[in-house]
């Protein structure tokens, strides 16, 4: 049986619609594979997979957050 069709997609030329219709078809299988595995795999971090902001990124969102109550000190240079 898998021989026998295997033969006729051999001797089956595709036309471009047909080969487009294929592609959209295993697109649309991939992306939903990709949303279940996504939706199974557990997360890690709270939700950041594998990400790590850079030292300088977390001094600067520090800095904001002390610029931003009003509990700023004086000496606090914001700008």
């Amino acid at each position: 049986m898998y021989i026998s069709y295997t033969l006729y997609q051999a001797e089956h030329v595709k036309t471009a619609r047909e080969q487009r219709e294929e592609d959209i078809h295993t697109g649309e299988m991939a992306a939903d594979f990709g949303r279940l595995w996504h939706s199974l795999a557990p997360r890690r971090g709270g939700g950041q997979r594998g990400f790590r902001q850079a030292p300088e990124i977390e001094m600067l969102t520090e800095a904001r957050a002390a610029c931003s109550g009003p509990s700023a000190a004086p000496e606090t240079i914001c700008g």
